[in-house]
């Protein structure tokens, strides 16, 4: 049985014959959310706890300790820290981990030091997408966008404002005259914050903010252009491969990690040092330019052709996870 963190990963998951438990822990921080998920865990009869992601490494050696017949499966982004804090290592490292997946080669994470400790946890397990995985043909107009607006939309997670500030201040260097809006996904209870921010710009009337964080791909995929602002995020991911999966270029930071998804004049734009005049610059010309918009559209498209299918991953995922059942002695 398999306590997925993820609902996305436990519908497709259960689609292959894993009885799945679906694990939502609340909204807390530290030893109070490592109790909720220890409380979780103890009425449950899982096998497995999958983890898409790890945010916070204490609070979950906090909830596993010395609770019996736990296997972790954790997924790890190796490639996007340098290297990870001495906390993330003592998690990654502990006897309750017992795979780590990864997109990437440990060698090629950037780090010596993290390859030598967890290269030998590490299976390789690029991530797979569903082109129907998230519906991408969404009417924007419910955000507030005008019909037959040129939409750049984001999306951001935790800190919103700091991950969206180089995407709102692009808007000063964008013409007001032109029908240019940015739909920004975000958690509800970060709405003011940016709000103070759009009030700072030209044009507020041109930002339309919404909350529907775990639909962002979808969104993103709706859009004209998608802006990332951080790939170490699990649904920043997502919403990059959705994006390019139904033809919407993608713009972001000029970082190694992102640099192996989004190509300059393929499929996208790659932005130094998160530039907002170089962003709407960049934003600008693609808005102008119908033909290397459909250049870019095309390329997105051919550009995740190579990555697995849905139904791919999931089969190479349940042979780690029974692997994972069968030689790791439970704990």
């Amino acid at each position: 049985m398999l306590a997925p963190s993820n609902a996305r990963y436990a519908q497709f998951v259960q689609e292959q014959g894993v009885d799945v438990e679906p694990l939502r822990p609340a909204g807390l921080f530290g030893a109070a959310a490592a109790a909720d998920i220890r409380a979780a865990l103890k009425d449950s009869n899982a096998d497995i706890l999958f983890l898409d992601s790890v945010e916070k490494p204490c609070t979950i050696l906090l909830a596993t300790t010395a609770l019996p017949a736990r296997v972790i499966v954790s997924l790890s982004f190796l490639e996007y820290a340098r290297r990870p804090s001495v906390l993330a290592r003592m998690f990654y490292r502990s006897a309750r981990v017992a795979t780590l997946l990864c997109d990437v080669a440990p060698e090629n994470a950037g780090d010596a030091l993290t390859a030598k400790w967890l290269g030998r946890k590490v299976s390789i397990l690029p991530h797979g997408f569903s082109a129907d995985w998230y519906e991408t043909d969404v009417d924007l107009q419910q955000f507030g966008v005008p019909e037959g607006a040129f939409t750049i939309a984001s999306v951001a997670e935790g800190h919103a404002r700091a991950n969206l500030e180089w995407l709102v201040e692009s808007a000063h260097w964008i013409p007001m005259d032109l029908p240019v809006h940015f739909l920004l996904v975000a958690p509800a209870d970060s709405h003011e914050r940016l709000r103070r921010l759009i009030r700072k710009m030209p044009f507020t009337q041109r930002f339309h903010l919404c909350d529907r964080v775990n639909e962002a791909p979808g969104l993103l995929g709706s859009a004209d252009v998608a802006v990332l602002s951080d790939w170490g995020s699990e649904v920043q991911r997502r919403a990059c491969i959705q994006s390019l999966a139904a033809g919407v270029p993608v713009f972001a930071p000029d970082k190694r990690a992102i640099r192996r998804i989004v190509r300059p004049g393929v499929n996208g734009d790659l932005i130094p040092g998160k530039d907002p005049e170089l962003l709407a610059q960049g934003l600008y010309e693609l808005y102008e330019d119908h033909e290397r918009r459909g250049s870019l559209s095309a390329g997105a498209k051919r550009s995740v052709r190579h990555w697995p299918s849905m139904p791919q991953y999931l089969l190479q995922l349940r042979a780690l996870l029974e692997k994972s059942l069968a030689d790791v002695p439970r704990i």
